[in-house]
C-alpha cells in the first residue's frame, strides 16, 4: 500500500477549490495516510477570453443566485458610476472567510463610493453553513454571488482571496491581494492613484506528487537513484509544499518553505503524539523572521523572494534507512549554526479526557474510515490519536496551546462530532456530548528547541 502525505502551505493563501476534508480508509498505521490534497486547477493561464488590467468589463453580466441581496438579479452594469471590488473567495478557505468581515467594514466606510461583491463557485448550502458556523460573519451584509465559475474564467487565479478592482467606467484598474485592501490605499485610489495596489500574479508552475525536484530529466526518465540529498534556495513560481512518500524508496520533497518547517518535519517524523507545531517549538538567539514570518498573502510571497528566507530540500533513501534521521543529519550539515534538540518542559495544553465515570466503548465497525471537515468529524474503527494529530496539524497550527490526548484510549473507536473544529468552545461542547471533555492542563511534554550558536553561512543566491 502506497503511503504518501502532501502538504501545501502558502502563507494563508488558499487554492480556490481546496477542501478541508481528509479521508482515510483501511489505514494500518493511523496518521500515515492522512492526506491533505489541495485542489488544483489551471488558474493563472492566459487565454484569449481572460481580462487583465486596462480591460473593460463586458456589459450584460448578471447573476441570479445571490445571497443577502434584495433583488432577483445582481447586474454589474448597475454599479457603473462607483468603484467596484470583486472578491473571489471560498467557504473552504479560512483566509478568505476571515477577509469577509474586513470587506464588510470597508464597504461601510466607503459605501457612497465603493461597492464590494464577494463571489464563489460554491453553492448556497455550503456558504450558508459557513455563515451559520462563524460568529465573525454575523455582521457581514454583502451580496454573496454563488456559482461564479464564469467570472473565475474571466479572471483566472490559483490562490484566494483574490481581488479585482474596477473603476466607475467599468475598466479593470487593479488585480491584487487582501494585504493591499486598506483604507489608506482605497482613499488614494479615489483620487485616481491605482499604483498603490501590487499586481497579484499567481504561481504558474505545478509540481506533480511524484515529480523529483532535482533528478528529473526527459532524456533519462528513470535514473534508478537509491540515495540523494539536495538543498535549494527559493525557486520562483513554485508554491510552497511538503510531500512524503514511502514505497520501495522513501521520498521527502520540500519546496520554498521557511526553515522552521524543515526542522518541524525532521523531528516530528510520522509520530502522531509528538507533532512539533509552532506551539511546541522554542527558538533561541534568532533574529526576527530568520526562521519564519507572520506575514500573509502577497506580503508573504514578497518575503519568500528576499534572501535566504525559504529553502527546498529533497531526500531519496532506501527503505532500510530512517529518512527523518537522515534529514536531521543533513540539517546539521547544511545549517551548522543551528543546534536542534528535544527536551521535556511543562506547558499548558488543551487535554482531551474521558468524563469521570465513563469508559468509551471500542469500535463496532470492522472497516476503518476517517472524514473530518471544518464542521464535523466521522470516524469508524480509528484511533483517537489520529484525530488529535489532525487537529494539531490542520486546525490549530496557530493555537497558543497544543491539543493532547489524555483519555487513555489506546484502541480504535467510532466517533461522530458536529462542531466547528477550529473553535475550542465548539469542540469542547461536542466532545462533552459523547462522554469526553476538553480541559486546560499543565503537563510535561516534549518540546523542540532550536538555538542559534553561530553566524549563518548559507550561500545567498
Amino acid at each position: 500500500m502506497k503511503k504518501h502525505i502532501l502538504i501545501c502551505l502558502m502563507g494563508l493563501l488558499c487554492l480556490p477549490i481546496s477542501t478541508t476534508t481528509a479521508q482515510v480508509a483501511d489505514s494500518p498505521t493511523p496518521g500515515q495516510d492522512l492526506v491533505y490534497y489541495a485542489g488544483v486547477h489551471r488558474g493563472g493561464e492566459t487565454r484569449s477570453d481572460t481580462l487583465s488590467i486596462g480591460d473593460q468589463i463586458p456589459k450584460g453580466i448578471e447573476f441570479s443566485e445571490v445571497l443577502k441581496f434584495d433583488s432577483d438579479k445582481l447586474r454589474l452594469d448597475d454599479y457603473r458610476g462607483k468603484y467596484l471590488i470583486l472578491e473571489f473567495w471560498a467557504p473552504t478557505c479560512t483566509a478568505s472567510i476571515a477577509s469577509l468581515p474586513r470587506m464588510a467594514n470597508l464597504s461601510q466606510e466607503f459605501r457612497d463610493q465603493i461597492a464590494i461583491i464577494p463571489m464563489t463557485i460554491f453553492e448556497e448550502e455550503r456558504v450558508s453553513e459557513v455563515f451559520a458556523g462563524y460568529e465573525s460573519l454575523v455582521g457581514v451584509d454583502l451580496p454573496l454571488v454563488l456559482h461564479a465559475g464564469k467570472m473565475r474564467e474571466l479572471f483566472p487565479h490559483s490562490t484566494i482571496p483574490h481581488f479585482v478592482i474596477v473603476d466607475p467606467e467599468g475598466r479593470v484598474i487593479a488585480i491584487t491581494g487582501l494585504e493591499d485592501l486598506t483604507s489608506s490605499n482605497l482613499e488614494k485610489m479615489l483620487t485616481g492613484d491605482a499604483s498603490v495596489f501590487r499586481y497579484k500574479e499567481d504561481r504558474k508552475i505545478l509540481l506533480g506528487r511524484y515529480d523529483k525536484l532535482i533528478s528529473e530529466s526527459p532524456q533519462v526518465p528513470s535514473k534508478n537513484i537509491w540515495f540523494q540529498s539536495a538543498l535549494t534556495g527559493y525557486i520562483p513560481d513554485v508554491s510552497g509544499s511538503i510531500i512524503q512518500e514511502y514505497e520501495d524508496l522513501s521520498h521527502i520533497r520540500i519546496v520554498n518553505m521557511p526553515l522552521i518547517r524543515h526542522y518541524q518535519l525532521a523531528f516530528s517524523e510520522r509520530d502522531l503524539v509528538d507533532y512539533y507545531g509552532r506551539n511546541r517549538i522554542q527558538t533561541i538567539g534568532f533574529e526576527a523572521e530568520e526562521l519564519f514570518t507572520k506575514k500573509t498573502g502577497m506580503d508573504y510571497l514578497d518575503w519568500k523572494e528576499q534572501g535566504n528566507h525559504v529553502f527546498g530540500y529533497e531526500l531519496i533513501a532506501p527503505p532500510s534507512q530512517n529518512p527523518y534521521a537522515l534529514m536531521r543529519e543533513d540539517l546539521n550539515r547544511y545549517f551548522p549554526h543551528i543546534k536542534a534538540s528535544v527536551k521535556k518542559e511543562k506547558r499548558k495544553v488543551y487535554a482531551i479526557v474521558q468524563q469521570e465515570g465513563t469508559n468509551y466503548p471500542k469500535a463496532q465497525e470492522v472497516e476503518s474510515s476517517y472524514q473530518a471537515g471544518a464542521f464535523g468529524l466521522s470516524m469508524q474503527n480509528y484511533p483517537l490519536q489520529g484525530f488529535v494529530y489532525h487537529l494539531n496539524f490542520y486546525f490549530y497550527q496557530r493555537s497558543e496551546f497544543p491539543i493532547l490526548n489524555l483519555t487513555g484510549i489506546d484502541y480504535p473507536i467510532d466517533l461522530e462530532l458536529e462542531a466547528q473544529l477550529s473553535s475550542i468552545s465548539s469542540l469542547k461542547q461536542a466532545l462533552r456530548q459523547v462522554g469526553l471533555d476538553l480541559l486546560e492542563k499543565e503537563v510535561e511534554i516534549n518540546v523542540l528547541v532550536l538555538e542559534k550558536i553561530g553566524d549563518a553561512k548559507v550561500l545567498a543566491l
